[in-house]
């Protein structure tokens, strides 16, 4: 997002009063930094709140891999370029750098792909983004590799953006199906899709969550634990 709003020359705006709010990306009030009055819903997920979206001025919901489908189609199509290629960065994000794509997906991309090709999406997004060269592969040298049902592999990560690129790196090379990280934050927890509802249900136990980032501990071998344990009742 950031890098968008440099190349584009976007920046935040806040008027000193606000009579509508756009809420994306989500149907649940507790995932709002603050509460909202007067707003309108556009997700892609289901809804979480169903007293939530009744209160909304207007509301669209529909299931779809990016919120970003949803939003295409209701501006009938016909968007700047700028906002199109925007579209195109959110996309490929989304579907973990097309891994997860449908052929729906696909078949938007090449609309939001006008004057692009796919490699200028990934620059954006990944140009730059390591910032400590020698302290990643110092970390990235020292990955191990756990061999259950499915391998598994455990990295120690200085911020997000390195954790995500051993995944973009490292998961299918290396076959690994998990990729358990060691963040400041706590352990972030990554998998193919094939394993999501496997791997996420393990991590019942960790009630302070969200999907698989979670932020109660930073200990690895508790979560790798727990997601054996989980493999094993299976």
């Amino acid at each position: 997002m950031k890098k968008l709003m440099e190349r584009f020359s976007v920046r935040n705006f806040f008027p000193s009063k606000i009579q509508l709010f756009f809420v994306y990306d989500t149907s649940d009030p507790e995932q709002l930094p603050f509460a909202v009055s007067s707003y309108c819903i556009f997700d892609h997920h289901r809804v979480q709140s169903k007293e939530f979206v009744d209160g909304a001025i207007r509301s669209h919901i529909r299931l779809r891999s990016a919120n970003v489908l949803n939003l295409f189609d209701l501006s009938g199509g016909k968007l700047p370029k700028d906002v199109l290629f925007a579209f195109a960065v959110a996309l490929v994000s989304e579907t973990a750098f097309l891994r997860t794509a449908s052929s729906e997906d696909l078949m938007y991309l090449s609309k939001f792909l006008v004057g692009h090709v796919l490699e200028d999406v990934f620059e954006l997004i990944l140009e730059g983004r390591v910032k400590n060269v020698e302290g990643f592969l110092e970390r990235l040298s020292k990955i191990k590799i756990i061999d259950a049902d499915f391998k598994i592999g455990i990295v120690e990560c200085e911020d997000d953006d390195e954790f995500l690129c051993v995944a973009d790196m490292a998961m299918y090379p290396l076959s690994l199906s998990v990729l358990l990280g060691r963040l400041p934050w706590g352990v972030w927890v990554y998998c193919k899709k094939k394993f999501v509802q496997r791997i996420y249900r393990s991590l019942r136990r960790f009630k302070k969550r969200k999907a698989g980032r979670i932020y109660e501990t930073n200990d690895l071998d508790l979560v790798l634990k727990a997601i054996l344990e989980e493999s094993q009742s299976d």
